[in-house]
C-alpha cells in the first residue's frame, strides 16, 4: 500500500529562529511606521542597499499568512501593520528556544542574560525576579 504524502498545514506559531533577517528588518520597519506599504518598506531597505521589490512583497505577503502582518486593502495598494508586537514576538522567541533547545530549562538562557554588559539591564532583570515572588 502506497503511502500518500502529508501536507504540514502552515503554523502560526514562530519556530526556533523566530524570523528570518528578512522577517526582522520588515517587522523592525512595520514596528517604527505603524502602518505602511510594501512600496515604503523597500525604499526604507534600499537605504541599506539593493534588494528586489518582488522579494519584500513575497515576504511580506508571507509573513501575513503567518499572522506577522495585518494586510489591509487600500485603493491599488495594501496597507500593512504588524499583528504581533515587539514584545510578544520576543517572548514567543524566547519560548521557542528554551522548550525545544534547551529542554525546558531556562537557567543557561538566564545565566546568559545576567552576563550583559549594561549594568541597567542587570538591576532590571533582578526587580523583575522581586516582582515574580511577591
Amino acid at each position: 500500500m502506497e503511502r500518500q504524502p502529508v501536507t504540514r498545514k502552515r503554523s502560526k506559531r514562530l519556530g526556533i529562529n523566530g524570523l528570518s533577517t528578512l522577517e526582522a528588518d520588515i517587522m523592525n520597519i512595520i514596528w517604527q511606521h505603524k502602518r505602511t506599504t510594501v512600496r515604503e518598506v523597500h525604499e526604507t531597505m534600499l537605504e541599506e542597499g539593493y534588494i528586489p521589490y518582488t522579494t519584500v512583497m513575497a515576504a511580506m505577503n508571507n509573513m501575513a499568512q503567518k499572522g506577522l502582518l495585518k494586510q489591509n486593502r487600500n485603493g491599488k495598494a495594501y496597507v500593512y501593520s504588524a499583528a504581533v508586537g515587539r514584545d510578544a514576538m520576543a517572548k514567543n522567541i524566547v519560548d521557542s528556544v528554551v522548550s525545544k533547545i534547551l529542554g525546558g530549562v531556562a537557567t543557561p538562557l538566564i545565566s546568559h542574560l545576567l552576563k550583559l554588559k549594561k549594568e541597567e539591564d542587570v538591576d532590571k532583570l533582578l526587580e523583575m525576579k522581586k516582582n515574580l515572588n511577591k
